[in-house]
């Protein structure tokens, strides 16, 4: 980092009044008898309190520092995963953040006594998370329901623009989560909270901390609930309560303004001249007599597109890392393996090589979280895809997956809006879904008098459910996909046959001939049958009354369902689920129910459609409905009287 010269003069250091609520294995005897947490039965643990200080040393260098102590009560074996702790530490070629003064104790209640067993080095260790990140991890010893652990680090980083978040809310109950954030002058950070619940305290005021005048940032939050994941949600990061740094620019007294966060502009000029990104692309002159190899005796530009594309994703692995630069591509070739900034940069790099306009765009995988736009910092992205125009259209592709069309993002990509980095076309652009999740289902059923079915059932994927299918059936072959898809279904399995599971640019199909002994009900004279074999939705995804976050499903719905059953001998049908449709405003989302009767066959018609990806806060309670109106109508028997 950046050597400075005596900025000032130091005065003789001491200490700002806060301390952390609890000396390090001073545990009190009610916390360690405690066997339900009052505020929540059902919690498997709670965060005791969990104490944080960050702040920058100026000498004759910058030093960000951050130290944490956590008390965690565990209350159930479900919760003896909190010993299992893991620190995120930062890395830059040589240069990586430190963690210090690591310990950690497990506390027991043995014949009305606290016992006390400390961590050793032994449950120490470390692990590459990705290109930049480490994680130093732990376990706390002897911990069983009942126990208190308790632990504190303190990290040493130049890395001083990234200044650490403080996260309040937690999987568990929190009873006391604490946070001070120092920062000396000479620094300015743009602050922002997010989440739906209020701090106890916010306090900020100028003072004197290890000899530096900084203002204090003093956070408090008290009792928070623990956060519990809902269906069809983004990264949960994008909605816990929490405070989140970004340094915006610094200036020490006599030396200009530097600026850190600067723009989306000045991230764009940057990016364009380094070297595992931008010069990525035009370079790498060794590639072009693969590409020529590549797209010999093509002269259709789309079918030159496919070829590149293709040849990359059969040709490298990825290897699950998430990330938007790439290593020098002489050394991705020669592995033959990559993160998604490897293989994709590859990829542009290739398009590039075959004369097609290409971009990188920069984007936020949807575990990753959404991109604040109004805070211009780097580390807001994860991911990056190409952009390459072909005649009047420009296209989106990605390299990592196998079992996708050539111009068909993964489903982990479309997260709303991602940064273009061109010199001619900068600027946002929509990430939109080209395809639907959507399956279709036709079967033909024969019904005997003793209830049992028998026949065809098809199946056709399409979309992201085609990609799922072919991921599956290629993963476990031909046995074990079948194995997986009839878990838990009393069918048995006459025949079966499968078609295009590999040709990622058609619907993948299954057919099955099969007899199904349990689905039909008889009590004397009458069969009770419900007319859905497969895909009926038993269950609505939807529980709480309300919804603090959006709907995200990334993409449209769309599951039909059609069909026959034709009755045994001398039954009649006694009553039929009557037709129905539901819609929802704007129709966002449909669904279309009928059964008409023809001499001994019944035809079923079924449709279910989500045709709008996000659905905002408001509109859940209607959603919620759709879905229990759609589940009643699926619920429905036929009904049929012997004559």
């Amino acid at each position: 980092m950046k050597k400075l010269v005596a900025l000032f003069y130091l005065i003789p250091v001491f200490l700002f009044a806060q301390k952390a609520p609890a000396k390090f294995g001073d545990i009190p005897m009610e916390d360690m008898t405690m066997k339900v947490y009052p505020l929540d039965s059902s919690a498997s643990a709670v965060v005791l309190f969990d104490y944080g200080v960050a702040y920058i040393s100026v000498t004759n260098a910058i030093q960000l520092f951050y130290e944490r102590h956590t008390r965690i009560k565990i209350l159930k074996k479900e919760g003896l995963g909190f010993a299992d702790v893991g620190i995120r530490v930062y890395h830059e070629g040589a240069t990586e953040e430190a963690v210090l003064n690591l310990k950690g104790a497990t506390y027991n209640l043995e014949n009305n006594k606290i016992v006390e067993t400390k961590m050793s080095k032994e449950g120490m260790f470390k692990e590459k998370f990705n290109r930049n990140f480490n994680i130093q991890k732990f376990t706390l010893p002897n911990v069983k329901e009942g126990s208190i652990i308790e632990y504190s680090y303190k990290i040493s980083s130049d890395f001083y623009t990234y200044f650490p978040n403080w996260q309040f809310q937690k999987s568990i109950p929190v009873r006391l989560s604490e946070y001070w954030a120092m920062i000396p002058q000479p620094f300015f950070y743009e602050k922002y909270m997010q989440g739906y619940l209020q701090l106890s305290t916010f306090k900020e005021e100028r003072t004197n901390y290890y000899g530096q005048d900084v203002t204090a940032s003093h956070y408090i939050a008290k009792d928070f609930p623990a956060f519990k994941p809902e269906p069809y949600m983004t990264s949960e990061d994008d909605y816990v309560s929490k405070i989140n740094f970004a340094l915006s620019h610094y200036q020490f007294s006599g030396e200009p303004l530097h600026e850190v966060m600067g723009s989306w502009e000045k991230l764009n000029a940057i990016l364009l001249k380094s070297d595992n990104f931008g010069t990525v692309i035009n370079k790498s002159g060794f590639l072009k007599d693969d590409v020529a190899q590549i797209t010999t005796g093509i002269t259709d530009p789309t079918a030159k597109v496919v070829a590149i594309s293709n040849y990359v994703k059969q040709n490298f692995e990825w290897d699950g890392e998430e990330d938007y630069t790439a290593y020098p591509l002489k050394k991705v070739v020669e592995k033959k393996k990559g993160s998604s900034g490897d293989l994709n940069l590859l990829l542009g790099s290739m398009l590039d090589k075959a004369g097609f306009e290409v971009d990188m765009v920069l984007l936020s995988t949807r575990d990753h979280g959404f991109i604040r736009q109004s805070y211009p910092m780097s580390r807001q992205f994860n991911y990056t895809v190409c952009s390459v125009k072909v005649g009047d259209k420009v296209l989106l592709l990605d390299a990592t997956d196998k079992f996708l069309p050539y111009d068909v993002l993964p489903e982990r990509c479309l997260n709303g809006q991602g940064l273009r980095i061109s010199e001619k076309n900068f600027g946002w652009i929509d990430i939109p879904a080209k395809v639907k999740q959507k399956t279709y289902i036709n079967m033909d059923m024969a019904l005997s008098n003793d209830g049992k079915l028998a026949g065809k059932i098809n199946y056709v994927f399409d979309g992201y459910n085609a990609q799922e299918q072919r991921e599956n059936y290629s993963k476990k072959g031909e046995d074990g996909y079948k194995k997986d898809f009839f878990a838990g279904k009393q069918w048995t399995v006459n025949s079966s046959e499968f078609k295009d599971m590999k040709e990622k640019d058609k619907s993948a199909k299954a057919t099955f001939d099969v007899s199904i002994d349990e689905h039909a009900n008889v009590a004397g004279d009458v069969i009770y049958i419900n007319p859905f074999v497969s895909m009926r939705t038993e269950e609505n995804p939807f529980k709480t009354a309300d919804r603090q976050y959006p709907v995200d499903y990334g993409s449209k719905i769309e599951v039909i369902y059609m069909g026959k059953i034709t009755l045994p001998d001398g039954y009649a049908v006694d009553e039929l689920p009557k037709s129905k449709v539901v819609a929802l405003p704007e129709n966002a989302a449909k669904y279309t129910y009928n059964l008409v009767q023809q001499g001994n066959v019944i035809n079923i018609t079924s449709s279910f459609q989500v045709n709008k990806p996000l659905f905002l806060q408001a509109d859940y309670p209607l959603l919620k409905e759709f879905y229990n109106q759609v589940i009643a109508k699926q619920a429905e028997q036929i009904v049929l009287k012997k004559k």
